[in-house]
């Protein structure tokens, strides 16, 4: 059997690296993963700098969910993979210019200038909100507003919303972007009662946990080391491939890359950005095409920046910070890198990376670089007590960053789900439909990988 994976991220290379097991196993398939860059990884990235391991997507993964970990554990690289330390535990949002730790539990809650009295006493009464019961999509803001209230909507929800996804909530879909928090009230009539009842279980629906997990020498070394185990097993990496066409003849899936070169597979999966899929997907099926191309993407500017401890009143202990919109910031927020993850920063130095942009600011993009830079300065340099200029600088710009699922999206992923129907051996993964963290990328790969292997 032969196999096409089309696009190389974490979806597309875990995919190909599982599938390359099976084959060192023993199994008769043949691997070929086709990336249209020089270089695997898209948005995700690692570039080391005067002592800095800099990110240019995400910075890990969370260990509470297996998927992600299993991967590396079954290509023999979990002695690689670094765990934030307790630091990590705390998170932040700005008020009042200043920062508010995001409370762990009641009396934290109370204690907390997060929100004033009135937004606590609002808040807490969500255990009186009644259940929706509709079914109805519905956004998250609108969600937020019904049960907990305008302001932990402005200084929680909202926040909350754009450290994920980078997304506006009077868009984003509360079902298809945080389900966990949709599971709560359809599951036990609000947020406060399913966490009363899920709160001595160690999984479920109550919210994310577990401890940050990075990777030596950042996550795109990650995906490079995957990709080698890949390679070793068996699996063809071909990067500079970009895909041009996908048809169907005869039950073989023909991919046409740039170039002229054909290549022909059983199965397919493509793991690639809805935008790109939609482009080589068009003259298989247009309704398909066209599906894709409607999922929108947020933008973002990362800027890592290292600083001198003493340019730095602020010990930057923690996860870092989120800054509501009503702060009137242009950032999104900052993480503390060299707090969580201290072997990625040379010691004595001080380590931010900052996000910028997102679903609510395309604007921002239209500036240059030198401009977004000096925006995320000026953002962070008052709360944090900055007085130099950072030593090390490294920024990214990703015009197309993250998938946003809003109102409507589950509707567009039922669509797909049946339209591959007419398409035996064909699989849609990445972050397109179903999620966007790691986890959910690996989780998805893992279940194509068994998919295929039981069609086998």
């Amino acid at each position: 059997m032969k196999v096409g994976i089309i696009g190389g991220g974490i979806s597309g290379v875990s995919l190909a690296s599982k599938l390359a097991l099976m084959k060192a196993g023993g199994a008769d398939i043949d691997i070929t993963l086709l990336e249209a860059a020089p270089r695997l990884g898209g948005t995700m990235g690692s570039v080391v700098k005067d002592g800095y391991v800099i990110e240019s997507g995400t910075n890990g993964f969370l260990d509470s969910k297996p998927f992600t970990l299993e991967t590396f554990k079954e290509a023999g690289l979990e002695g690689k993979l670094l765990r934030s330390n307790d630091n990590a535990r705390k998170r932040f949002i700005q008020r009042y210019s200043r920062l508010q730790r995001m409370p762990e539990n009641a009396s934290m809650f109370f204690s907390s200038k997060l929100l004033s009295w009135g937004g606590k006493l609002r808040l807490a009464g969500e255990f009186f909100v009644p259940q929706k019961k509709d079914g109805a999509d519905e956004t998250l803001a609108d969600f937020a507003k019904r049960r907990l209230g305008e302001e932990a909507l402005d200084y929680m929800i909202s926040p909350m919303v754009s450290g994920v996804f980078a997304g506006d909530p009077e868009k984003m879909s509360l079902k298809s972007s945080f389900p966990v928090i949709a599971d709560l009230e359809s599951a036990y009539g609000g947020l406060i009662k399913g966490l009363l009842k899920k709160r001595n279980k160690k999984s479920g629906p109550a919210g994310p946990g577990g401890v940050l997990t990075a990777y030596e020498g950042g996550m795109g070394s990650a995906l490079e080391d995957l990709a080698a185990v890949a390679v070793k097993n068996g699996a063809e990496i071909i990067k500079e491939c970009p895909a041009e066409k996908v048809t169907k003849e005869g039950g073989v899936y023909k991919v046409t890359v740039k170039g002229g070169k054909t290549y022909e597979f059983d199965r397919l999966a493509v793991t690639c950005p809805s935008y790109e899929s939609a482009k080589f997907l068009k003259e298989l099926d247009g309704e398909l095409s066209g599906t894709l191309a409607s999922i929108p993407y947020a933008p973002m500017f990362v800027a890592g920046l290292g600083f001198n401890g003493e340019d730095m009143t602020d010990p930057i202990n923690g996860f870092g910070y989120l800054i509501p919109e009503k702060e009137g910031r242009q950032i999104l927020g900052a993480l503390f890198t060299s707090s969580m993850f201290p072997s990625q920063a040379p010691e004595g130095k001080k380590f931010l990376r900052i996000m910028c942009g997102g679903d609510k600011h395309h604007e921002l993009m239209k500036k240059s670089d030198d401009e977004l830079l000096e925006i995320c300065i000026r953002d962070v340099s008052d709360v944090l007590g900055i007085v130099g200029r950072p030593h090390m600088i490294q920024t990214f710009r990703h015009e197309k960053a993250i998938p946003q699922y809003h109102v409507g999206h589950s509707v567009k992923a039922a669509k797909i789900e049946e339209i591959l129907k007419n398409y035996d051996g064909l699989y849609i993964g990445g972050n397109v439909l179903y999620g966007i963290s790691l986890n959910d990328c690996t989780r998805i790969s893992g279940e194509i990988a068994r998919k295929i292997r039981e069609s086998m």
